[in-house]
């Protein structure tokens, strides 16, 4: 059952974080080293980071985990052999495992510092941590992973409390926020809304009000229809343009007018006739082009990260985007759409009382779009919303079950909050297994004979 959340105990522990970090800071520390997560909010989180120590005149390295490996096994390469105390570290976004860490960090000398949004697993003391790790995480105060703050709201807010400077670098959190939320920005919440505003007033970002069609706000109507897919419009969504331009053509619409073009009367027109709603975004006024829209911008980062995780962390600093990112893309856009569309009206479904377990590893959906695929038909509730999502298939390099799990704020209400995180947890202690997430979204990796004795068995679980 969810806590209500207790803002001053979460104040406390990023206050007393950014006290020892600021402490040692001028007494010891001489490199820090940031290990983030391997998307949008990941790297926005990352860069920061960077952009604070960069402000601190501090030596700095970073890496990128994926969740492919234990901790164990990918930190040992980065470690260094001697416990040298002018060393530390930054984790942001990584996911809260802890029974794999705390082991690790115990028996170091360096501080390690820990700012996350992803839930706990239940079996962590978290009254019994390592007096060399500074744990910030809003998720064991009561507050939501994904509606309250982003990984790089709470990166934002440790390091403007250090260098209120850093608020410059706001664009940043904005780009991890809409990455992370899956909400136009009049629908955020809580401290993900309060920095919102802020860098807004600020004027680092424009907030827009019009049509939303995330996945194609840079693009014209026609397109939008097309391959929006947050919202997914149902019957034009992945549909050939014959088809939507005849309804532009019924509502005497330019098919080539742009999204933010629209006026007050052409967008009631296709809000009256499709499922569609208005809303807020954000606009990156420095940015030319699709890197102006943050959501946009960072589906961009996500497509990238999995792609060509250089090219990611290169296009996060440019004002434009380059021919080939804009070529990927666009072909990455189109596919997801067609994979909305394949999932939600061809792929076969197998469900159990509580759950729906899909297979995307026939070629139909690209492994690389597995987690979107999944995240986004969950949005869009193109589902049962009651029943927990089950998405993935075999992984070659691994040859193991790769899984998208993912549940609706539906399901989260009828089960007393008890999440994919949860689930997750169960699965791993049951069936072993590596992953984590938050209460919506997860991901985990499972042997094939684990993956059919859960399906079996997935009722009991949840």
């Amino acid at each position: 059952m969810s806590i209500k959340p207790n803002q001053k105990k979460f104040l406390a522990d990023l206050d007393n974080a950014v006290d020892n970090f600021i402490d040692n800071s001028n007494n010891y520390y001489n490199n820090i080293i940031a290990i983030t997560h391997n998307d949008a909010d990941g790297i926005s989180s990352l860069k920061i980071v960077q952009n604070l120590l960069y402000k601190m005149n501090l030596e700095q390295d970073f890496f990128i985990y994926n969740r492919s490996s234990s901790w164990a096994a990918y930190l040992k390469g980065i470690l260094p052999k001697s416990h040298d105390r002018k060393n530390a570290f930054i984790f942001t976004d990584i996911g809260s495992s802890l029974t794999e860490l705390i082991p690790i960090i115990s028996s170091r000398k360096e501080d390690f510092y820990i700012l996350d949004h992803h839930e706990v697993e239940d079996k962590v003391d978290l009254d019994d941590l390592p007096q060399n790790l500074f744990f910030v995480n809003p998720t064991i105060h009561g507050y939501d992973g994904l509606d309250h703050i982003a990984g790089a709201t709470l990166a934002y807010m440790f390091a403007k409390r250090i260098k209120p400077t850093i608020i410059k670098q706001g664009w940043l959190t904005v780009i991890g926020i809409a990455g992370d939320s899956l909400r136009s920005m009049d629908k955020l919440k809580s401290f993900n809304k309060d920095v919102y505003e802020e860098i807004v007033n600020e004027e680092i970002i424009h907030d827009k009000e019009g049509l939303i069609l995330f996945g194609a706000m840079n693009d014209n109507v026609k397109n939008g229809l097309k391959n929006s897919i947050l919202p997914f419009v149902k019957d034009y969504g992945g549909e050939n343009d014959l088809k939507i331009k005849s309804l532009l053509s019924e509502l005497d619409i330019d098919p080539n007018k742009k999204i933010i073009d629209l006026n007050p009367a052409e967008i009631n027109s296709l809000l009256n006739k499709t499922h569609i709603s208005k809303g807020n975004y954000a606009i990156i006024p420095q940015n030319q082009g699709l890197l102006q829209y943050a959501f946009e911008h960072a589906l961009l980062l996500n497509i990238l990260s999995f792609k060509n995780i250089s090219s990611a962390l290169s296009i996060i600093q440019q004002k434009s985007i380059t021919r080939d990112a804009q070529g990927i893309y666009s072909e990455y856009i189109n596919t997801l759409s067609s994979n909305l569309k394949i999932l939600s009206k061809e792929l076969p479904h197998i469900e159990t009382k509580k759950a729906i377990f899909i297979d995307a590893g026939n070629g139909k959906i690209p492994p690389s779009n597995w987690s979107d695929t999944a995240s986004f038909s969950t949005v869009n509730e193109l589902l049962n919303p009651n029943k927990m999502l089950f998405l993935g298939g075999l992984e070659k390099k691994t040859q193991m079950m790769k899984l998208s799990i993912r549940c609706s704020r539906i399901y989260l209400n009828s089960h007393e909050g008890n999440g994919v995180n949860n689930v997750i947890s169960k699965i791993k202690d049951n069936f072993g297994g590596m992953g984590g997430g938050h209460k919506l979204a997860g991901g985990l990796r499972l042997s094939i004979p684990s993956y059919n004795k859960l399906k079996e068995n997935v009722d009991n679980l949840l």
